[in-house]
């Protein structure tokens, strides 16, 4: 279940500037103990009930525009937004399952804390990943950029303001196209991971700017692999296709000519049907016209290989084929997690 309250997890932030540790002060905001620190003397901003644990210094975000905005989003949402894009633009339909896999893998690894699963970028919640959030048999602490009742705090993903080692799994789902550095994230994803940790991340490939000013990178499903050469994949896929990008393709198109985007989405509706083709593509060229993957993987204590990587292009449509199997059938989802736990585990599909 969410974490809506630091003070419940005191024992595991961190300072986002020093990496120190944040004690609660007298007016109940946080504040670093470290004397080097310059937030020892004033305490972290508390907007809407939510810490913000950003260094301002090292952020996209500017500290005044956030706290006079009340650290809301820079870019609008709206519901007929969501839903829409849903409808025309589809979803992965393993991230339920996924997130089944992350609650169940995380128990194995438990000690006498609950486990914890830090979701990074939920200020909306991922379609597919409501389970993390109703499950009582973890600790869910969320972030994001801005305020959200989804959050348990406000921070920036390039310095995640919790102690080394603390996360039994950690959810980037929708995140990494949005950040400045993805290395970096993909590096503090790793610090905050227990050793044999749960990681699962869902990311663009052939898809068009969706955030305006805040959207930054795409990847191969390959390139995807090498920023997570830290993980061992235990399971991998797209999370839509060719048949997906062309509406999309067909939807900006619109867009571009109606000069609006709620109208150009509509307008594509009649071309959703499109999409169905999906699941009509050959697996290796659909592959390669990606409009998302996806990996669920495993903490490992040394990076894969350019070898390794290079063989991971013929492993994909094998991992793709999997991950129908694990999508309904249980059994084959433990023996995977049971696998999984052993330390001798170097890779599920090498």
């Amino acid at each position: 279940m969410l974490v809506t309250d630091t003070s419940a997890i005191a024992d595991l932030l961190a300072c986002p500037i020093c990496g120190g540790n944040l004690r609660m002060d007298a007016g109940e905001q946080l504040r670093c103990e470290e004397e080097r620190c310059r937030h020892r003397q004033s305490s972290f901003p508390r907007l809407g009930g939510k810490d913000v644990l950003i260094d301002f210094d090292d952020s996209v975000l500017d500290r005044e525009t956030t706290l006079a905005s009340g650290a809301t989003s820079v870019v609008g949402r709206g519901r007929w937004r969501a839903l829409l894009s849903r409808v025309i633009d589809g979803s992965n339909r393993y991230t339920s399952t996924l997130a089944d896999m992350m609650i169940e893998g995380v128990q194995k690894g438990a000690t006498r804390r609950r486990p914890v699963i830090v979701v990074m970028g939920a200020g909306e919640i991922g379609h597919g990943s409501e389970p993390l959030y109703a499950t009582p048999d973890a600790d869910i602490i969320a972030f994001d950029i801005y305020a959200s009742p989804n959050i348990t705090f406000v921070a920036d993903a390039h310095a995640v303001p919790l102690r080394d080692g603390v996360a039994d799994g950690v959810w980037i789902q929708g995140v990494l196209e949005l950040v400045v550095d993805p290395r970096k994230v993909v590096a503090e994803a790793g610090r905050i991971l227990k050793p044999g940790g749960l990681m699962f991340t869902d990311t663009a490939f052939m898809w068009p700017v969706c955030e305006q000013a805040y959207d930054f990178n795409r990847w191969s499903p390959s390139g995807l692999r090498w920023l997570f050469r830290n993980f061992d994949v235990l399971a991998a896929g797209q999370s839509t296709g060719p048949g997906t990008m062309t509406v999309l393709a067909i939807r900006y198109l619109f867009q571009s000519l109606l000069r609006s985007t709620k109208l150009g989405q509509i307008a594509a509706f009649p071309f959703v049907w499109i999409r169905l083709l999906d699941y009509l593509c050959g697996d290796r060229r659909a592959l390669d016209a990606s409009v998302g993957m996806f990996i669920f993987g495993r903490k490992r204590e040394q990076p894969i290989e350019i070898d390794d990587l290079l063989s991971y292009y013929d492993q994909q449509p094998k991992l793709k084929k999997s991950m129908r199997k694990l999508a309904r059938d249980p059994d084959a989802r433990q023996t995977l997690l049971n696998a999984a736990a052993q330390p001798e585990l170097r890779s599920a599909r090498e």
